[in-house]
């Protein structure tokens, strides 16, 4: 299974869920890193993603450590590098990561990781966001303590990620993750569930800390 971006965006827009390859037969068809550029930024993602909303709901301090871990394009950590300190766009596709560094702010970095693991440093981050990606790794159960060593201190990890049941956009039905097994993962990987938010349609929105 091609290794294309971590960031997916998903269903009719067949964006990166190349990504983090499952342990499951390939559900949707390769593409170049410039399909997917495309994809990513297109505006009428804006609508369902609701992007502004988000970042407003974290409620972001300015000297604020964020690793947008799978960022593509930079559709999120561009407007995450506008209320943090610092950004570091993680990804595993380095032509999505030249895009993201191009005209990038100078509080925002790219990384490039691996697809079973995020190479970053321990306990540099406040806050990993995780956006349409947890249904791409493969071995989740080995991944979660990677990203959870990276938290400093009081740090959390946000995750958002489609409902398990059809919507308009988004991955088959068979390839998600309901909110209660994503909960439970996190539980297993040392995180509990500390606040919930409910502005996405089609979307859980979870922060989760130590």
């Amino acid at each position: 299974m091609k290794a294309a971006a971590l960031l997916g965006v998903l269903g009719p827009l067949l964006l990166t869920d190349v990504a983090f390859s499952q342990a499951k037969p390939d559900h949707h068809p390769g593409h170049s890193a410039e399909h997917y550029a495309h994809t990513l930024e297109d505006p009428g993602r804006d609508a369902w993603q609701r992007p502004h909303e988000v970042i407003m709901a974290l409620k972001l301090r300015p000297t604020e450590v964020v690793a947008d871990l799978g960022a593509g394009t930079g559709y999120f950590s561009r407007r995450l590098a506008r209320h943090a300190g610092k950004v570091l766009a993680v990804d595993v596709d380095e032509k999505l990561l030249a895009i993201t560094a191009k005209g990038a702010p100078k509080n925002l970095e790219t990384l490039l990781a691996a697809l079973d693991n995020p190479r970053l440093a321990p306990a540099s981050v406040d806050t990993v966001f995780i956006c349409d990606v947890a249904h791409h790794i493969a071995n989740r159960a080995a991944y979660w303590p990677q990203v959870v060593k990276a938290l400093k201190p009081g740090g959390r990890v946000v995750l958002i990620d489609f409902e398990k049941r059809a919507t308009a956009a988004g991955p088959a039905v068979e390839y998600r993750i309901s909110r209660d097994e994503m909960v439970a993962e996190m539980a297993a990987a040392g995180l509990k569930l500390k606040r919930e938010h409910k502005m996405l349609d089609q979307q859980y929105f979870l922060e989760f800390e130590r």
